[in-house]
């Protein structure tokens, strides 16, 4: 049993526990070609139901699930024939587990069950990771001279109270960075998150397939389990690149009023940027700051991100399975690091991992596609953009007339 220290399960410390995802042993792995698992969980964590590829009578049909920078994504089930509803409801949690692994590879929960009674030959179950409950989980705090993982922290605590996340403080990292003054005046745990993590230079957050929330460095490294030969790991092969989201210079508002109830206290920019693409410019919100210093910090954090080109590429059909001396092996793929693509040509490109995608079929068997970089354009970041900046001027708004009112 591996035991890990300085738990804290609803802010109570204890001194171990049991840590389901300590790193295995690579002689304790084994793999199984074809074998797919899913396990049923009740809210409460109860095992109630479970299907694998080779049983008889099997209802599942297809399955689909996503890992994304912040975790476990979307997921969809299609069953030939509906579990009983005393097995699945929503909010169960779902593992999947593939080629017989006994780690979870995903893990979520149920969102939208279908209902019986109607003349669908499929019934389609959806579900999403943990990160997606941070949603429905408001901050109202304000957090002075503390460190940006300090503040992570504190919020994780609220949101595991409230949420099927767990807190495993090994898993949220110091920044380096105190932030003078924020507030979050009814901001949900997802936005907060990514503020904080713009305070960083290149940090990640998310939910994990252990539903174990993370705040970490992001690996800039190549991930050894994704380099790939075109042709031979991977079908397709199709590179990108954006100048559209370039920014080089911006003016950054914040929470802070002067005298003339203006609200600008920073202004950053890459001069550098500027002499190759010219100036192009933007202007940005952070309404829960107030001081200068953390704007300016938040500022060049993001302006690191969207000063250069930005590459994407769409990989499909990637063999994630290898050989090894006498054994059956895969590929065990993360959004970690960045994959290691050499194109026809023999030239190797590199970029961060941003999606992998699996879909597990019936008739064929287990396939995985990746998304690369960072997308040209998607209609979910688009509404999710607009959404942020509605919601941006509004706090903006709100810590302006506090301001004015004397609260």
């Amino acid at each position: 049993m591996s035991l890990i220290f300085g738990q804290w399960p609803f802010g109570k410390y204890i001194f171990a526990g049991n840590s389901p995802n300590m790193m295995p042993r690579e002689s304790d792995i084994s793999y199984e070609d074809g074998q797919v698992n899913v396990d049923i969980y009740s809210p409460a964590g109860i095992k109630t139901d479970a299907f694998a590829t080779g049983v008889e009578g099997n209802p599942l049909s297809q399955i689909q699930f996503e890992l994304v920078a912040t975790g476990c994504g979307a997921c969809t089930l299609n069953f030939k024939k509906l579990p009983k509803v005393s097995n699945l409801t929503y909010g169960s949690r779902i593992d999947i587990r593939l080629f017989g692994d006994h780690r979870p590879w995903w893990s979520g929960y149920v969102l939208t069950l279908p209902d019986q009674g109607g003349t669908q030959q499929e019934f389609k179950i959806t579900a999403h990771g943990y990160y997606n409950a941070l949603k429905n989980v408001f901050i109202f705090k304000t957090y002075e001279n503390m460190e940006v993982g300090d503040i992570v922290k504190d919020i994780l605590l609220m949101v595991e109270t409230r949420t099927g996340v767990k807190y495993n403080s090994s898993k949220v990292y110091a920044v380096g960075y105190a932030i003078t003054k924020i507030v979050f005046d009814g901001v949900n745990a997802q936005e907060c998150l990514k503020q904080l993590s713009e305070f960083a230079y290149d940090f990640v957050y998310g939910v994990d397939e252990y539903q174990e929330l993370f705040f970490k460095q992001r690996i800039t490294a190549i991930n050894e389990e994704a380099r790939f030969f075109v042709g031979q790991h991977v079908n397709e092969f199709e590179p990108a690149i954006n100048v559209d989201k370039l920014v080089n210079w911006a003016r950054i508002k914040g929470g802070n009023i002067d005298d003339q109830g203006e609200s600008w206290l920073a202004t950053v920019e890459d001069t550098a940027s500027q002499q190759v693409y010219g100036r192009r410019e933007d202007v940005w919100t952070l309404p829960t700051a107030y001081s200068p210093d953390d704007v300016k910090r938040w500022g060049e954090s993001e302006l690191s991100k969207y000063k250069d080109p930005v590459i994407s590429a769409k990989v499909k059909g990637v063999s994630i399975k290898y050989p090894k001396p006498n054994r059956f092996w895969v590929r065990k793929l993360s959004t970690d690091g960045k994959a290691a693509i050499y194109n026809l040509d023999g030239e190797l490109r590199q970029y961060p991992i941003a999606k992998i995608k699996y879909t597990i079929n019936a008739d064929k068997g287990i396939a995985c596609d990746l998304e690369l970089g960072e997308p040209i354009f998607t209609l979910d970041r688009y509404l999710f953009d607009i959404e942020r900046v509605a919601r941006n001027n509004e706090l903006l708004q709100q810590a302006s007339n506090k301001q004015l009112g004397g609260v």
